[in-house]
């Protein structure tokens, strides 16, 4: 039989079907091919696991990789528009001329460059009529005396989020504008197609979208707060279209500098001898400073770097702008206004990005942690966007909170689950903390305060409906409740006191369980009165007498001295009972409550105490008035003694009821001895 292991599966010449063949010929019946598929099966398993492992050991590092791969691809695209600026350049050069023989030009050839450009002139209109004739609704083509046509084809727009197809386009690219147009499908007349938007070609970017799932041969056009893709049918369709889109903005920015230049260009001043007495008309106009290049390609650079996630670079690219205008050099720049109107409308997308990408209904996932959040909050913080920041942080904190406790599973006990639940939440609202702290300003740490209490009151709510039920003991409730408190009281030490809002959520619950605790143990013991035989109780074993006396001890009473026959109580079954009862309502009541609920406490235990002593009075049995006198002479002085001890003052309703039933407890230090000022319950 061949052995089953990985290297034989991971070698090159594997071959499954000879593997099966072999397996069959050296196995031996049916059973012994099931062993091997379940070593098979292991083996599986165990590749799934490691491979799982693997992956999360590491999962930075296919991060790292993919964030590396976005880059090269932007520096790839950043390397084929300078490829392609080269190109135009090395063009243009190549059609110029190095003679400078201006003057030989003819007559003859001035005048056919005339007609040329008359002809050009005639055809650029009649193009732009027929673009008209063709679209529904269009815009005056011919307003823009230099607009001329330079790139138009079919796309299919798709949607930016969905990656689905939306509708056919048809898209006309201008020298000055982007038209878009739609399809028309019961078209009548000449037109095809009817107008749906334009975009100035100053105020858009268009970004290559790389080939995705069915999404290809694509691109982006940004126009804020618009962002559109469209795909096109070939990838020679699509280098075109962002070759042309190039040359748009090149010549957007060339005219622009035009403009600039002429504005700058001063006249030149005549010399002071000529006209030493100059009017103020006279005087040359101050010469406006040019300004540099990265500053004229901001817009852009914007864009790009929006679109590549490098939002920290964008931010800083904004504040340099806004400070490089606030210099009193270039303060008063006429082309301060339209740098700065575009840069904020580039600040509007990216907080509108920031935003979504803290928005935790949009596709947030709480693998990476609180910290994935720390950038687009620093941002917003920066920009003067503190409040949404908070809000949408702390939400993203609930969601993560959220997500950590539904990870607790409910096995074993009920005291497990909400101690691990404890745990769980306290310190993932530590992490929260921790990292509100480091992002926002102490005036914000309030909406945190009220955050928390919020988040507390929601999980408390929860267990609330799973521990305080009919079927969960006092003493359940008491490790649970116990358990939170503790883990509050731990996470006290980050400087934040959560224990007042807990006291407040469990504080109804306890006082409900306290009085059904009540009620249930005064009709059980009626029961156990009235069906009482009066006789002592047998244990069976010393074994069970042990264990008897060490639970009684854990209460508070020694009964050692009432053990008979080895195996037998001298108690009946009732007042054993009773004992155990009220003593673990007042044990496990003193540490559940809070000094507010000790009213409620009282309440329980004298209602339990009165209703036994009550009953105890209508019996005629001499063991049972033996009883009764256990409980007047043991029980009852234990629990007043306790209830000092652990309160610090005495039960004014006990003792009331031991007054009445004529018991005095003598102060430790002198007797333990019970007196009765008459013997008229002996």
């Amino acid at each position: 039989m061949s052995d089953i292991n990985a290297e034989k599966f991971g070698s090159p010449d594997f071959t499954p079907e000879r593997y099966v063949r072999e397996l069959t010929k050296s196995c031996v019946g049916g059973e012994e091919l099931q062993q091997q598929k379940d070593k098979i099966k292991t083996l599986a398993d165990e590749t799934a696991r490691a491979l799982k492992k693997n992956v999360y050991e590491n999962y930075m590092q296919f991060i790292e990789t993919s964030t590396e791969i976005s880059h090269l691809e932007a520096e790839m695209y950043k390397l084929s528009r300078l490829l392609s600026e080269q190109r135009t350049v090395l063009t243009t050069l190549s059609h110029a001329t190095i003679l400078g023989n201006d003057n030989t030009v003819s007559r003859e050839s001035l005048d056919n460059t005339d007609q040329e450009a008359l002809k050009a002139e005639e055809q650029r209109k009649n193009k732009l009529n027929q673009i008209t004739e063709k679209v529904e609704e269009c815009m005056n083509l011919l307003d823009v005396p230099d607009r001329s046509l330079l790139h138009e084809g079919d796309l299919l727009e798709i949607d930016a989020e969905e990656n689905t197809a939306l509708q056919r386009m048809h898209a006309y690219l201008f020298t000055d504008c982007l038209m878009l147009t739609s399809w028309i499908t019961n078209r009548r007349g000449p037109s095809r197609y009817k107008f749906q938007q334009s975009y100035p070609i100053s105020a858009i970017a268009v970004v290559n979208v790389r080939d995705l799932g069915n999404v290809k041969q694509a691109f982006k056009v940004l126009a804020f707060p618009d962002t559109r893709v469209f795909q096109c049918n070939s990838f020679a369709s699509k280098k075109d279209w962002l070759d042309k889109f190039e040359v748009a903005k090149k010549m957007h920015i060339e005219k622009e500098n035009s403009k600039l230049k002429k504005k700058e260009t001063p006249e030149k001043p005549k010399p002071m001898l000529e006209s030493p007495s100059m009017s103020v008309e006279e005087l040359p106009s101050p010469q406006v400073p040019a300004l540099p290049e990265w500053l004229l390609d901001a817009t852009e650079e914007l864009d790009v770097l929006i679109v590549e996630r490098h939002f920290q670079k964008a931010y800083e690219l904004m504040v340099a702008v806004q400070k490089f205008f606030a210099t009193e050099e270039y303060k008063n720049h006429p082309q301060k206004s339209d740098i700065m109107s575009k840069t904020d409308q580039k600040q509007k997308v990216l907080v509108d990005i920031l935003l979504k990408e803290l928005d935790v209904t949009h596709n947030w996932s709480p693998r990476g942690g609180l910290r994935t959040s720390r950038h687009p909050v620093e941002i917003l913080n920066k920009i003067n966007m503190t409040s949404q920041a908070c809000e949408l942080f702390l939400a993203i904190c609930s969601h993560t909170v959220k997500t950590h406790v539904k990870g607790v599973q409910l096995e074993g006990s009920i005291n497990t689950y909400v101690r691990q639940v404890g745990e769980v939440f306290f310190c993932s609202l530590s992490d929260a903390l921790s990292e509100f702290i480091t992002l926002f300003p102490k005036n914000k740490i309030s909406a945190f305060i009220v955050w928390a209490s919020m988040e507390l009151r929601i999980l408390m709510s929860q267990i609330i409906k799973q521990v305080f039920t009919p079927q969960c003991a006092l003493d359940s409730v008491l490790d649970c409740v116990t358990s939170l408190r503790e883990q509050c009281t731990l996470f006290c030490e980050f400087g934040l006191d959560l224990r007042f809002q807990l006291n407040s959520t469990v504080r109804s619950p306890i006082i409900k369980s306290l009085r059904e605790y009540k009620e249930k143990t005064v009709d059980s013991m009626k029961c156990q009165v009235s069906a009482d035989k009066w006789t002592p109780v047998n244990m069976h074993t010393k074994a069970g007498v042990s264990k008897f006396l060490q639970q009684m001890e854990s209460l508070g009473l020694i009964l050692a001295k009432f053990v008979i026959n080895e195996t037998w109580i001298d108690l009946s079954s009732s007042t054993i009972w009773f004992a155990q009862s009220v003593l673990l309502i007042q044990k496990v009541g003193i540490k559940l409550v809070t000094k507010d609920m000790m009213d409620v406490l009282d309440e329980c235990i004298y209602a339990i105490v009165n209703a036994r002593l009550v009953l105890s009075m209508g019996s005629d049995s001499s063991y049972a008035q033996k009883n009764f006198k256990f409980i007047l002479d043991t029980v009852l002085p234990l629990m007043l003694r306790c209830y000092k001890e652990d309160v610090g003052y005495d039960n004014e309703k006990l003792v009331v009821l031991a007054k009445k039933f004529g018991v005095v407890v003598a102060a430790p230090r002198r007797s333990n001895i019970t007196k009765y000022t008459s013997n008229e319950y002996l």
